[in-house]
């Protein structure tokens, strides 16, 4: 069976102590991907990137786990720099590339980092926080995907009846 490379994106707009639906629909859309032989390609941002490395870490039949970030890990959110860290320090993570993008942490960097995994994948999964384009990055990315012929999986948070706090 030939390798599966499997990009994850998704939104920023979901706490490290997500609710259950949010956790649930992550499971339901990664799971069938989960094989000695897949390669996950993942963001290492907050919200989704770290969810989905969280989740990946403790599956038993994960593959290759791949975090690029857009300039370096200490640039991070600091539970984005903890869960890659805590995930190079169990041995679940077999690589972080740092992209260390000219122009530092950015719409620019954070494009050229979507597009080096999307670039790299065969299959692009997206946990977008609603069901259409709302032109957030997440949405860039997928479309992206598609417009290179790779095939997407979208499960919007939305639809799992997540609603993100309102900020004051």
């Amino acid at each position: 069976m030939p390798q599966l490379c499997v990009a994850v994106t998704g939104t920023r707009a979901v706490p490290d102590t997500a609710p259950e639906a949010v956790r649930t629909t992550m499971a339901d859309n990664l799971a069938p991907f989960c094989a000695p032989d897949t390669t996950w390609l993942l963001g290492g941002a907050a919200g989704v990137d770290t969810l989905a490395l969280v989740w990946l870490a403790e599956q038993p039949e994960r593959g290759r786990i791949i975090v690029a970030v857009p300039v370096t890990v200490s640039a991070q959110p600091a539970v984005a720099a903890e869960a890659i860290h805590a995930a190079t320090k169990a041995g679940r993570l077999s690589e972080v590339v740092e992209l260390n993008h000219p122009e530092g942490l950015g719409a620019a960097a954070y494009t050229a980092r979507n597009r080096w995994l999307v670039d790299r994948a065969g299959l692009v999964v997206g946990f977008p926080l609603v069901p259409t384009d709302d032109g957030s990055g997440t949405w860039e990315t997928l479309g992206y995907a598609r417009a290179g012929g790779r095939p997407v999986v979208v499960a919007a948070l939305s639809d799992a009846g997540y609603r993100p706090a309102l900020q004051p």
